[in-house]
C-alpha cells in the first residue's frame, strides 16, 4: 500500500507549539469580544419579554376586575327590579323562569340563578359558598350573589346569582384583549381551560406558596413560554383558581441561536484564516524540509532508487536526511529479497476479495486472510499449517474428504461445511492456481464466500412450487371427480344423493378460496401494497362471515364449534374482510390438526383497551421450539398426519393482518392437550 506524504504537514515540534498558540490566542480573543456581546443581548431580550409578561399580568388583572364590577351591576340591576319580587311572590314558575331567560339574554350573562326560599330545594340551588371565583357544577365561574327582600316587609324572598364561565369564550376575550394566551387552572396545577394548552394537562407550578406574581418558564407543544400566575379567590378570602397568563418566547429562543451561531461562525472563520496563515507561515521558515518530502513522496510511489538530498544545515535536518539515506538502503535490500512474495500475494489481494485461503502441495494452509476468518471463525494463526480438511468439514457428507470436492481451477462449487462453532453453512467456492515464474504450481488458492441465504432462498421456492401444485391438484382433483359424477349419472342421482356429492366440492371450493386468497395477501404484503380500509365494526361481523365460509369442513369434518364470548362486545376499528380472513385462517387451521369429531372453540374476553380471541383446538400440539418461527412465511407444522398438506402462508398472513391493527399474536398451549391460538386488537373509543 502507497503511502500519500504529501497529505502530512511536516511540522517540528517548536513550529506545532508556535501554531497552537497562534490558534488559541485567536479564539481567546474573538470569544473575549462576541461572548459578552452575546449574554448581554440574550439577558436584555429576556428582560423584555418578562417585562411584557408583567404588562400581560396587570392588564389581565384589570380585565378581571372590570368583569366583577360588570357582574355586580347586572346583579343590582336585576335584584332591584319589581318584577323580580312580584313574580317570586307567585306560587307559578313558569313566569319567573321565562322573565330569567329573557333577563340573561338581553344582559349577556352566561349564569343567572333565582333560588326561592320557599323552594324545598333552596339550599341546595345556591350554596353560599359558591360566590366569586368558584367551582360552580364542575366548572370554572365567576358569581356573584345577592338576597332578594320583599318590599313591604323585608321579608327574604330568595337568592339571586350571576356569572360568567371562566372557560374558552372568556379566555379568548382576555386573549384579544392582552395579546397573550390564557388559561384556568385548579389550584393543584390541572388546566381547566386553556387557549394554547390541552384542557387537563398538569402545570409546573409550586404546590405551596403560590403569589400572584409568580413567574416562571413552561414547555407546551414544544414551545417554550414564560408564564405568569394569578390567584384567583372566593368571597371568603380562599384561593380556588389561578389564571394563567402565557407569553411565546420562541422568537427569543430563535434569536439566541442566530446569535450564538453568528458568534460560532465567526469564531471559526477567525481561527482558520489565522491558522491558515500560520501553518504557511511555518511552512516558509521549514522550506529545506520541502526537498525532503518530495523525496519521500516519490519512494512511496515506488521509485526506490531516486537519489536523497544532502542538507547541511541546520543539523536537525542534517540528521534527517542521512537517516533517509539508511532508511532507503534497508528498503532496497528488504524489497528485493521479498520480491517474488510480493508479487504473488499482490496478485492474490487484487483478484480475490472474499474469504482467500492457500495451500501447498502438502494440502497444508499457507495463507488464511481476515475474510476466512469471519465467515468460519478460524484466525490466521490457528489456520496456517493446519490440513485443508480439518478447515472445511462437510455437514452433509462428512466421510468424504474436502480436497476431493474442491472445483477445478476457474470453476465455481457450492458446497455445505461446518464452521468452528459447527454452524453449517453454504459456501460458493471458486479455485485458482498461483504460478510462479519457474512455472512450476506450488499453491493453490481458493476464494470462498457465503451463500447460505440464497441457498435457503432457492429451498423456499422449491418447498413452496412443490407444495402450491399439491394444494391446487388436490381440490381440482375432487371438483373433477365431482363433476364427472354429476354429468355421467345425473338422472339416477337422487337429490339428497347430489347435495351429498357436492358437499366435497364446496370444501374443496374452499380450500382454493383460502389458497388463493393467502397468496393474494402475501403477494401484496411482499409487494407493499397492503393496507386497510377502517370502519367501526362489531367482532361479530366478521367472526359470522368465517363461520359460514368454514361451516362445509367443520360438517365433514363432524367438528361442532361453540363461541364463548361476554353479554357485551365494545365495537372494534377494523377492517371486516381482513378480520374475516384472520378468523378463516384459524378456524381452518384449527379443524385441520384437530381429529374429526372432536369440537373447537372460540373465546372471545373483553379487556378495558383491547379485544381478546382465542381459537381452541385439540390438536397435537406445539413444540415450544417451533413456536418462535410458527408465523413466518412457508413453515409449517410439523406433524405426521399426511392427509394435512399447505404452504405455510395462512399463519403469516393472519400474523400481518392483525399487527396491521395494532394488535397482537400468538400460541400457546391448550390445558388437556391441543393448541390455543389467539390474537388481541384495540377496542374503538369514539372521541
Amino acid at each position: 500500500m502507497r503511502l500519500n506524504l504529501s497529505r502530512i504537514a511536516f511540522i517540528p515540534s517548536f513550529s506545532k507549539q508556535l501554531v497552537i498558540s497562534f490558534v488559541l490566542l485567536i479564539i481567546l480573543t474573538t470569544m473575549s469580544a462576541g461572548v459578552p456581546a452575546f449574554w448581554l443581548t440574550r439577558a436584555q431580550l429576556q428582560l423584555q419579554a418578562w417585562s411584557q409578561l408583567e404588562n400581560a399580568h396587570s392588564a389581565t388583572l384589570s380585565l378581571l376586575e372590570a368583569e366583577q364590577n360588570r357582574l355586580a351591576n347586572q346583579l343590582n340591576l336585576f335584584t332591584a327590579r319589581p318584577t323580580l319580587r312580584q313574580l317570586a311572590q307567585e306560587t307559578g314558575g313558569d313566569a319567573l323562569e321565562t322573565y330569567l331567560q329573557n333577563f340573561q339574554s338581553q344582559s349577556n350573562l352566561d349564569i343567572l340563578l333565582f333560588c326561592a326560599t320557599a323552594d324545598p330545594d333552596f339550599a341546595a340551588c345556591l350554596p353560599p359558598a359558591q360566590s366569586g371565583f368558584v367551582m360552580f357544577n364542575g366548572r370554572p365561574a365567576l358569581i356573584r350573589q345577592q338576597v332578594v327582600t320583599a318590599v313591604s316587609s323585608d321579608q327574604p324572598l330568595g337568592v339571586a346569582a350571576v356569572g360568567t364561565w371562566l372557560e374558552e369564550p372568556f379566555l379568548g376575550l382576555l386573549y384579544q384583549a392582552t395579546g397573550l394566551p390564557q388559561s384556568v387552572l385548579q389550584e393543584d396545577g390541572v388546566r381547566l381551560a386553556s387557549t394554547f394548552a390541552p384542557v387537563g394537562s398538569l402545570s409546573t407550578i409550586a404546590r405551596e406558596g403560590v403569589v400572584p406574581a409568580a413567574q416562571q418558564s413552561l414547555v407546551v407543544n414544544d414551545q417554550l413560554y414564560y408564564v405568569s400566575y394569578i390567584p384567583l379567590r372566593d368571597d371568603t378570602g380562599q384561593i380556588t383558581l389561578l389564571s394563567e397568563v402565557a407569553f411565546s418566547v420562541g422568537a427569543l429562543v430563535t434569536t439566541e441561536r442566530r446569535a450564538f451561531l453568528i458568534l460560532a461562525i465567526s469564531t471559526l472563520s477567525v481561527v482558520l484564516l489565522g491558522s491558515a496563515f500560520t501553518v504557511w507561515y511555518v511552512r516558509q521558515i521549514n522550506a529545506p524540509l520541502k526537498r525532503l518530502t518530495a523525496t519521500a513522496e516519490r519512494i512511496s510511489q515506488g521509485d526506490l532508487v531516486t537519489p536523497v538530498p544532502v542538507i547541511n544545515t541546520p543539523t536537525e535536518i542534517q540528521t534527517l536526511s542521512l537517516a533517509f539515506q539508511r532508511s532507503q538502503a534497508m528498503m532496497l535490500e528488504a524489497m528485493q529479497e521479498r520480491s517474488e512474495v510480493g508479487q504473488r500475494l499482490n496478485a492474490l489481494l487484487q483478484s480475490l476479495v472474499e474469504g482467500v485461503v492457500t495451500y501447498d502441495t502438502a494440502v497444508r494452509v499457507t495463507f488464511w486472510n481476515e475474510g476466512a476468518y469471519y465467515l468460519l471463525g478460524w484466525t490466521p494463526a490457528e489456520a496456517n499449517g493446519r490440513h485443508i480438511n480439518d478447515l472445511f468439514p462437510l455437514a452433509e457428507t462428512p466421510h468424504v474428504k474436502f480436497i476431493e470436492q474442491v472445483p477445478p481451477p476457474g470453476q465455481k462449487k457450492q458446497l455445505t461445511v461446518l464452521t468452528r462453532t459447527g454452524q453449517p453453512m453454504v459456501l460458493a467456492i471458486t479455485g485458482s492456481r498461483l504460478i510462479p515464474p519457474s512455472g512450476n504450481t506450488v499453491q493453490v488458492a481458493l476464494v470462498f464466500r457465503d451463500v447460505t441465504q440464497e441457498a435457503s432462498l432457492r429451498q423456499s421456492r422449491s418447498y413452496f412450487l412443490a407444495n402450491i401444485s399439491h394444494e391446487f391438484r388436490t381440490p381440482l382433483s375432487t371438483l373433477n371427480a365431482s363433476m364427472e359424477l354429476l354429468l355421467d349419472e345425473q338422472e339416477t342421482f337422487s337429490l339428497d344423493e347430489v347435495r351429498q356429492l357436492l358437499k366435497p366440492t364446496h370444501v374443496s371450493l374452499l380450500s382454493l378460496q383460502t389458497l388463493i386468497d393467502n397468496l393474494l395477501e402475501s403477494s401484496s404484503i411482499e409487494a407493499g401494497h397492503f393496507i386497510l380500509r377502517r370502519r367501526s365494526l362489531h367482532v361479530h361481523e366478521p367472526l359470522e362471515n368465517a363461520l359460514n365460509i368454514a361451516r362445509p369442513l367443520l360438517e365433514r369434518r363432524q367438528q361442532p364449534l361453540a363461541v364463548t364470548e361476554p353479554p357485551y362486545l365494545a365495537p372494534l376499528l377494523g377492517d371486516p374482510t381482513r378480520l374475516t380472513q384472520v378468523f378463516v385462517n384459524l378456524i381452518i387451521n384449527a379443524s385441520k390438526y384437530s381429529p374429526i369429531g372432536q369440537p373447537l372453540e372460540i373465546q372471545l374476553v373483553q379487556h378495558p383497551q383491547k379485544l381478546w380471541v382465542g381459537v381452541l383446538d385439540r390438536g397435537p400440539g406445539i413444540p415450544p421450539e417451533e413456536r418462535h418461527n410458527l408465523f413466518q412465511s412457508f413453515v409449517r407444522l410439523g406433524t405426521g398426519d399426511q392427509e394435512q398438506y399447505g404452504i405455510g402462508l395462512g399463519l403469516s398472513v393472519v400474523k400481518t393482518i392483525v399487527e396491521a391493527h395494532s394488535g397482537q399474536v400468538g400460541v400457546t398451549e391448550r390445558t388437556g392437550g391441543g393448541s390455543l391460538f389467539w390474537f388481541e386488537i384495540p377496542l374503538f373509543h369514539a372521541t
